[in-house]
């Protein structure tokens, strides 16, 4: 009784699970007539699992058949984007290369660059495409990827070996190829471009922190992905993208070790520059990666007849997720880097970190499948919304008259009139390109009129493109300037107090402009040094939940850098930080960065100052644009 008592007090639900069943059975068989005491019962709710264990089908099912042709379609329209994105960046850099060397005495261009790349663009694709499988074993075994045996899986789950060795051999494929990576996050993806080479990678954290039955659903969703070819494409994706972040991860590494300033400067620009090329090239697979999962998730349940055990999947690795951020202090660069293909993203599972009943669950993604506009603010996700998705598998286990693991499957409330204007506020920048787009298009018309009344004053209008393309970023700078006040509500001090998360996260009506200006003591996490100069990896740990942290740094790179004062924030991780800023709710949660406190320093996050100087700079480009009378 002593050991169940130490152990429900455990990390690992699993182990919880198991000190609260043989605590009550020992309570039972040992001391029936003592009651348990009322701390005794306290101490056995704080630790029930998060999530309880709904049923499944004993007998499995068919689900009505789905049209794959819309996902089809969508392989290939990321392709061609993808393509085109390629091509597109290889010309710029051609372009600003030879225009830089022709302005450099003693240097003359590179007749290679100017040359078409289409061709060798597309040769060299195939080539990744066709080596995909091998290139990315290569990469994996910098992380020590190993082969995992079925032997060695039925361990773990006898059930996702049967599933597999049924699967397979009704598809005719050969024996699957199955890998580990020995690693605490709970991480699975799978890669190749055909069925017989496709590798179905785990991690020990998944196969140890998931119970049997919900490993076995996550192989599923991954036979999914083999099924409906989609991994062909995303494996493709995942090679070309591995390159510019192993530049950004290698570099960052190696510059923070290097003693002099300006070669750790030319390091950080290097690294930096890297990752914003993966960030752009990601972009193209963002609504495969999104769509892909929706069919994988449908054809697991179809062949496990387990939406429930799923659902507890998810979640589960969810929550190890944001235990091995809080672990590691940091965003692993393997959690990042493959994130197009994992089951959830980092920023999902740091929405979801504070959630510890299943009450907790379902009032934090209510809004993912409440709100009317969620969609909207998920369109630069790389997953869908996590809501959205257990939503779904409700509905399943529901017209199997099972049980849903979670409730989200409430009446739909209507939201009021105010709530529609300040979604349009919130897309203010964007409406004003509609509307400024708009404008051109009445120029033009007015230059027709003009034509008819033989008026060469304003006849010249018609078809002017320069018109129409100046106006675009005057409207983005016009909405801009609208919602800028809206969105960055002054702050003050005497009347700060910290936010309730909770109740801010359950309220399904909120939007990223219904922010409310906050201090939120923490501990600072992410990435040390040029590896986070973009401010991308800042995480703060509260006394309840990791909160992103958004932090605007490039109006102070260079100052900060080559001033030694302590005003990088990057500098300060794994120190107690104060920060005062505010808290929005869209797709995930995230903290506008205002102000920041150490012992040892502070400093400030200009989000208001770029918002006004990208606005500004938009209405200038617009005007030379339109003065200039040429498109480019």
């Amino acid at each position: 009784i002593a050991l169940c008592e130490t152990l429900i007090q455990h990390r690992d639900p699993q182990i919880q699970a198991w000190a609260l069943r043989h605590y009550k059975e020992l309570k039972r068989s040992i001391e029936p007539s003592k009651p348990i005491t009322e701390a005794q019962q306290n101490t056995v709710q704080l630790s029930k699992p998060l999530i309880g264990h709904a049923k499944r089908l004993k007998k499995l099912q068919r689900l009505p058949k789905i049209n794959l042709l819309p996902l089809w379609l969508l392989q290939a329209g990321c392709a061609i984007a993808f393509f085109w994105l390629i091509c597109e960046l290889l010309r710029l850099f051609m372009r600003v290369t030879n225009d830089l060397l022709v302005n450099l005495p003693y240097l003359e261009p590179i007749q290679l660059f100017y040359r078409d790349p289409t061709q060798f663009v597309l040769v060299t694709l195939l080539l990744l495409f066709g080596f995909s499988p091998w290139l990315l074993d290569g990469l994996l075994r910098f992380d020590n990827l190993q082969p995992l045996s079925l032997d060695t899986l039925a361990t773990y789950s006898p059930e996702a070996r049967q599933l597999l060795e049924r699967y397979y051999q009704r598809q005719n494929w050969r024996s699957p190829q199955l890998k580990l990576l020995p690693i605490s996050v709970p991480l699975a993806f799978t890669y190749g471009n055909l069925p017989r080479n496709a590798r179905l990678v785990v991690t020990q954290g998944l196969l140890e922190q998931l119970a049997a039955n919900e490993i076995a659903t996550i192989y599923a969703t991954q036979l999914g992905h083999i099924t409906h070819k989609d991994v062909a494409v995303m494996s493709l994706v995942m090679i070309v993208t591995q390159l510019p972040y192993v530049v950004y991860s290698q570099v960052s590494r190696w510059g923070n070790k290097i003693p002099y300033s300006y070669l750790q400067f030319i390091a950080g620009v290097i690294a930096n520059f890297a990752y914003v090329v993966w960030y752009l090239l990601c972009i193209p697979a963002i609504w495969l990666s999104q769509v892909r999962i929706y069919y994988s998730d449908r054809l697991a349940t179809e062949i496990t007849g387990n939406p429930n055990g799923l659902t507890r999947a998810l979640l589960k690795i969810a929550r190890g997720i944001s235990t091995d951020i809080r672990q590691q202090q940091s965003t692993s660069w393997l959690l990042e880097s493959w994130q197009l293909l994992i089951p959830l993203n980092r920023t999902q599972a740091l929405t979801l970190s504070g959630c510890q009943t299943t009450s907790d669950f379902e009032s934090v993604l209510a809004w993912d499948c409440y709100n009317p506009y969620r969609y909207w603010f998920n369109l630069l996700q790389t997953h869908p919304l996590v809501g959205d998705r257990l939503q779904r598998l409700a509905r399943i286990a529901q017209s199997w008259r099972l049980e849903p693991e979670l409730a989200l499957l409430k009446n739909h409330i209507t939201p009021s009139t105010s709530f529609c204007s300040t979604f349009f506020l919130q897309i203010a920048p964007f409406l004003g390109i509609i509307l400024g787009f708009m404008f051109g298009c009445l120029t033009w018309l007015i230059g027709g009129v003009g034509i008819w009344l033989r008026a060469p004053q304003i006849a010249w209008m018609y078809g002017d493109w320069s018109l129409i393309l100046g106006s675009l970023p005057i409207g983005f700078s016009i909405g801009t300037f609208i919602r800028l006040n809206a969105f960055f509500p002054d702050i003050k001090v005497s009347s700060l107090a910290s936010v309730e998360l909770g109740e801010f996260l359950a309220n399904t009506n909120t939007l990223p402009l219904d922010s409310k200006p906050t201090r939120i003591h923490g501990k600072l996490l992410g990435r040390y040094g040029i590896s986070n100069w973009l401010a991308q990896d800042l995480i703060l740990q509260s006394n309840t939940r990791l909160i992103r942290l958004h932090h605007q740094a490039l109006l102070t790179l260079l100052p900060r850098f080559f001033n030694n004062q302590a005003r990088a924030i990057e500098k300060m991780i794994g120190q107690d930080i104060a920060t005062t800023g505010w808290c929005r709710r869209g797709a995930t949660l995230w903290l506008d960065l205002d102000t920041w406190r150490t012992p040892s320093s502070a400093g400030r996050s200009e989000h208001q100052i770029l918002s006004a100087v990208l606005a500004c700079a938009a209405a200038i480009w617009g005007t030379y644009i339109i003065l200039r009378g040429e498109p480019f």
